[in-house]
């Protein structure tokens, strides 16, 4: 790569890993998008993004792991299993891959459901009392286009009103998740190498964690991603047009 595609990915790192600290997804749910809209191959974007989020899920848990519920653990279960078992269908039995227009679909319904309060409220309250229906869905998103973890930020909104405890919901979700995507990859020849950007995401995600997410406004900058998300839908739908 050269300098200035380098320094273009590594801006991309810092910039969702803050927004991980933040709302518990950036690498993955944003940072793969990002990277999609800009010209890179699914699986390249994949390899940069998802080893800098399992560090920083991993980092989250280990830090967290005795506030841990057996009703978290239920919900992991449910969603690794669901995904593990429609990744390796839809992948090696239907051929399917990440599509922008899915993708696309998922990323617009997420935006309008964070950024209208009315909508978000009546779905949080229907994740909440669907939880397997919303374990399933989570599995099901994240087998056909990387972004279950639309569903898993507001599934943790929806458990935990304390954003503290819905970031650590989050980052176990997550972190069940990308285990197995990352093995599935690597053993279908996803390179590597990219990885070395976690180098930057881990440092910057502490600090964003200490020193930038306890003195912003939350409320507002959540607002904010979501349209964001919600235009980079548009995007990706644009694109496949």
């Amino acid at each position: 790569m050269h300098l200035s595609e380098s320094l273009f990915i590594s801006v991309i790192i810092v910039l969702c890993s803050i927004c991980q600290s933040i709302i518990g997804v950036g690498l993955v749910m944003i940072g793969i998008p990002t990277l999609i809209l800009f010209g890179y191959s699914f699986e390249l974007a994949l390899s940069i993004c998802l080893p800098g989020s399992l560090i920083i899920n991993i980092f989250q848990v280990s830090l967290q792991y005795k506030l841990y519920q057996k009703d978290d653990f239920s919900s992991y279960f449910i969603m690794s299993i669901t995904y593990l078992l429609f990744l390796f269908f839809v992948n090696l039995f239907l051929h399917i891959t990440f599509n922008k227009i899915t993708a696309g679909i998922i990323l617009i319904l997420t935006g309008v459901v964070g950024c209208k309060i009315k909508t978000r409220d009546h779905f949080l309250s229907f994740l909440n009392k669907k939880t397997n229906i919303t374990n399933f869905s989570i599995g099901i998103i994240h087998s056909i286009s990387s972004l279950g973890g639309s569903v898993l930020s507001l599934a943790g909104a929806a458990k935990y009103n304390d954003s503290y405890e819905s970031r650590r919901f989050i980052s176990g979700g997550y972190l069940s998740l990308g285990v197995i995507q990352l093995t599935f990859y690597l053993y279908h020849g996803v390179n590597i190498k990219p990885a070395l950007y976690s180098f930057i995401a881990v440092p910057v995600y502490y600090l964003s964690s200490q020193y930038v997410s306890p003195h912003i406004n939350q409320h507002k900058l959540k607002s904010f991603i979501f349209t964001v998300i919600f235009i980079y839908g548009v995007l990706l739908i644009s694109q496949s047009i």
